[in-house]
């Protein structure tokens, strides 16, 4: 009985011993992610349809006009609900992407960490790679990202047959996943489509499909909502990023360069998921296998999209996942290597750590900046000065005013305060600028707000970048944005801003506007844009000597 008892106080001390250590890491981690915290330019973009929901304005980018700016819904709506309760968005957004990050690291520690090396293990390697730290800020999607993707490998990972409520909970967490970012859904929907169909317990694949319709109804929903709101299915970035006319060759090219230079700037970020990759390929079991096919099927599809233009930026989730899938690995003990992989991992996480940490900033200045005109950048370097939480705190003891607002000139907008228009076209209008600016229409060459200029082609640059190419502004549409009316030259544009005004402003239940909703998703107005196309062309060969 003696031996029984010290057997169990031996085991409930090194218990809260490890739940210590996993504690500290915790708080340590917050206060590392608290520290360095800062917001993306973009991130405003996204807050501009928050503030305009929660003033009675409308899910819109624009006041009047029904276009989505935001690649992540469900996250722009989490926003609104904190700036609606306190309305300090700089504020309450970086709250939100802290606790998120936090919480999704907490996950990881609770029920994955079941070793001391593992709880610092881990640490190091999120700490390890300074673009996972950047987006666990931002005010990008990411955090949620990494909340919701640590949630549906828990649900995953803590059993081996799934009953009627486990596949309901994992649809409602790919629904939610999607309706964070749709394309994120590529990163769990090979694991999802293997647990449905290979791991029901007591569950038919007939009442499984109800299931799955049940559980994705969020995302249903929203898509629905998406289609008569806005007229799309997906956001008006979609068509800015993806609808460019550049061949996909392309697009590969850059994706290709983005994935080498994310490696070259963050080693572990790139490092870890091959690593696992390969170590799943080797020793894992199914469902890590499953779960690595669905990494694999985003860094595939990341090339082919061209990457981004922030550095590491969509690396990060699945970097993060990796390290998930990893620790459960070691957890069961693959080949009874469990003690000599979980040490000379925590070696080599340490190496890389450091070395990551010591050369990258360097590298990143160098690489990136060297030429004044990379179409990859640090953000978080070049935003930091204006948008850290440390500075701006500093500032608002000092002056009781946020040094944001620096971040960018407005000497446009300025032009049009001036001469008392109500807005209209720029060459750029920066997310900040337009949060600051919301009571004006205000849209740019790069379209990212803008229905229609976001269908044209795009203008190709040898230095072009991901998500920032610009269009060309047709004869009579400067005058068409801020007169509120259709003035645009061209006969086949002008046709086709006709239905884009119809869609983005007009009743929303206008039979009229339903069938042009319908038919322009059926492609039907697309020979106005080819025929746009092939003026250009033509007058291009004209001007040819």
């Amino acid at each position: 009985m003696r031996s029984l008892n010290g057997k169990k106080m031996f085991k409930d001390l090194k218990n809260n011993i490890l739940n210590r250590y996993k504690l500290a890491a915790l708080a340590v981690f917050i206060c590392v992610i608290t520290a360095l915290a800062w917001q993306s330019d973009d991130a405003y973009h996204a807050y501009v349809m928050a503030k305009n929901l929660v003033l009675g304005n409308g899910f819109v980018y624009n006041v009047g006009e029904r276009v989505t700016a935001t690649t992540c819904p469900l996250f722009t709506l989490i926003i609104a609900a904190g700036y609606f309760v306190f309305r300090k968005m700089f504020l309450v957004s970086l709250l939100i992407c802290i606790a998120f990050s936090a919480a999704a690291y907490g996950i990881v520690l609770k029920h994955f960490c079941n070793t001391k090396q593992q709880v610092i293990g881990s640490f190091f390697v999120l700490a390890g790679s300074s673009c996972f730290i950047s987006y666990t800020t931002s005010g990008l999607e990411n955090c949620l990202l990494f909340f919701l993707t640590a949630l549906f490998l828990k649900v995953c990972f803590c059993k081996e047959r799934y009953g009627a409520k486990d596949l309901f909970v994992l649809a409602i967490l790919v629904a939610l996943i999607a309706t964070t970012r749709m394309d994120a859904v590529l990163l769990v929907a090979p694991m999802a489509v293997y647990v449905y169909l290979a791991k029901r317990e007591n569950v038919s694949f007939i009442k499984a499909v109800f299931i799955a319709i049940g559980g994705l109804s969020p995302f249903v929903i929203w898509e629905l909502f998406s289609v008569f709101y806005y007229g799309f299915f997906v956001p008006n970035t979609a068509f800015v990023k993806l609808g460019t006319g550049i061949p996909v060759t392309e697009y590969i090219k850059r994706g290709i360069v983005y994935l080498a230079t994310s490696a070259f700037c963050d080693v572990l970020l790139i490092a870890v998921p091959l690593f696992v990759i390969v170590l799943a390929a080797l020793a894992g079991k199914a469902k890590e296998r499953w779960c690595c096919a669905g990494i694999l099927l985003y860094f595939i599809y990341l090339i082919y999209i061209g990457g981004d233009f922030m550095l590491g930026r969509h690396f990060t989730v699945l970097f993060f996942m990796s390290l998930i899938i990893f620790l459960h690995m070691q957890n069961r003990d693959f080949y009874g290597f469990k003690t000599k992989l979980c040490s000379g991992a925590a070696m080599l996480v340490l190496a890389l750590g450091l070395l990551c940490n010591l050369v990258s900033p360097v590298i990143t200045t160098q690489f990136l900046f060297g030429n004044g005109n990379s179409p990859i950048a640090d953000e978080r370097a070049g935003y930091f000065r204006y948008t850290s939480l440390f500075n701006n705190t500093l500032s608002y003891f000092k002056t009781g005013k946020l040094v944001l607002r620096n971040a960018w000139n407005e000497a446009g907008i300025d032009e049009f305060r001036q001469w008392e228009q109500p807005g209209g076209i720029l060459r750029m209008v920066s997310g900040i600028s337009m949060y600051y600016n919301s009571d004006l229409y205000l849209n740019d060459q790069y379209a990212l707000g803008d229905p229609f200029l976001s269908k044209l082609p795009a203008v190709r640059e040898e230095n072009w970048r991901i998500g920032h190419m610009w269009r060309d502004v047709p004869e009579g549409y400067y005058e068409s944005a801020y007169q509120d009316q259709n003035l645009v030259e061209n006969p086949d544009l002008h046709e086709y801003l006709d239905v884009i005004r119809l869609i983005t402003r007009g009743g929303l239940t206008d039979p009229d506007r339903i069938q042009a909703i319908i038919d322009i998703n059926l492609g039907k107005y697309d020979y106005l844009i080819d025929n746009y196309q092939k003026t250009l062309d033509e007058n291009n060969r004209v001007k040819q000597p």
